[in-house]
Formats: C-alpha cells, structure tokens, sequence
C-alpha cells in the first residue's frame, strides 16, 4: 500500500516553539510559557505536549494514507552544562504524545534545511 510520509520541524527556543510541515513549507509559531524554566528549556511537560499537540493537529491532521509525521525536534537554546538524556527523553515523549511516528533530536545550535530534513543529514543526541 501507498503512505504519504510527512515531516514536522520542530525548533525549540525559549519560550516559543515554531513548526513547519516541511513538505508544504507552512509554519506555525506558538509562545509556551512551559519553555521558560531557569535551569533548563523543558518546564511543564504535559504543557510543552499540548502545545506540540495544538500545533500538529493544525497542521497536519490525520488523513487516510497519510502516516503519521516524522518529527526532528530541534533545541536551539544552549543550557548550561548541556542537556541531560532525560530532558531530551522528555522531548521525544512530548512529540510522541503528539502524534508523531518517529522522532529525530539533532545534535546541533543551527536550523536545519528541507533537505538536511528530508535526507536526515544532521547527526543526532546519544542516548535519548
């Protein structure tokens, strides 16, 4: 059977996140307070997940013969001392409970191209 794949980019920055459905370049950015703690970018779990959630439902919903969409999540802030394999953990669970099919987290303060995206030319965290 044919299944359209889909991609959703995350990028993570403190206090808002933006996504874009690479496939048809239409973004969307949202404030999350969720993203502001002191200490690290993940604040509120089950708020980042809602926000991830709200914006994957708009812009790409469920459809049949679509799959369900790949999602890059992208942390572009630096935090002190780096980021812990639990928080990036908590990333990948938030993008699960979104929705997606398959997550990929890379290792990178750059924003990525559609086609580092789409060929998954990034390299990624360890141990998530």
């Amino acid at each position: 059977m044919f299944w359209i794949k889909r991609h959703l980019y995350y990028q993570i920055k403190r206090g808002q996140v933006t996504v874009t459905f690479v496939e048809d370049d239409k973004s969307i950015t949202k404030s999350c307070s969720a993203l502001n703690h002191p200490r690290t970018l993940m604040g509120n779990f089950m708020e980042i997940e809602d926000c991830f959630k709200s914006i994957a439902k708009e812009l790409a919903p469920r459809r049949f013969l679509l799959q369900d969409p790949t999602a890059v999540v992208h942390l572009l802030e630096s935090v002190e001392g780096g980021y812990t394999n639990v928080e990036i953990r908590a990333f990948r669970e938030a993008a699960f409970g979104a929705g997606a099919r398959e997550i990929c987290v890379p290792n990178s303060n750059s924003k990525l191209s559609k086609s580092q995206i789409l060929n998954r030319e990034f390299t990624e965290w360890d141990g998530a």
